[in-house]
């Protein structure tokens, strides 16, 4: 998951894309908070990753899709939600869904 439709969340650009972690309110958690998917691993010796980005107001257009998401989001352990840097809009996003 990230909030906005970046896809550099490098260390080195924490920077710039940290703080937004904390601007999700339930007003804004459809456009901000977006979902990061990447294709599966190939086990090819050099292959480009592609990744793709959804925003939540778009994910839920499908029912199936934002059902399985909410419940995948409010089981995550609390270890892993720490880890992913989910805290901070998590029971926020949890709602919404």
């Amino acid at each position: 998951m990230t909030i906005n439709p970046r896809l550099d969340t490098s260390p080195e650009n924490y920077h710039k894309w940290g703080p937004d972690r904390a601007t999700v309110t339930p007003e804004n958690v459809g456009q901000k908070v977006h979902l990061r998917v990447e294709l599966p691993r190939s086990n090819a010796i050099v292959f480009p990753i592609r990744c793709y980005l959804i925003k939540m107001d778009e994910l839920v257009t499908q029912a199936k899709w934002a059902r399985r998401l909410h419940r995948v989001i409010r089981d995550l352990p609390e270890e892993l939600a720490t880890y992913k840097g989910l805290t901070r809009y998590r029971p926020t996003l949890v709602e919404w869904l």
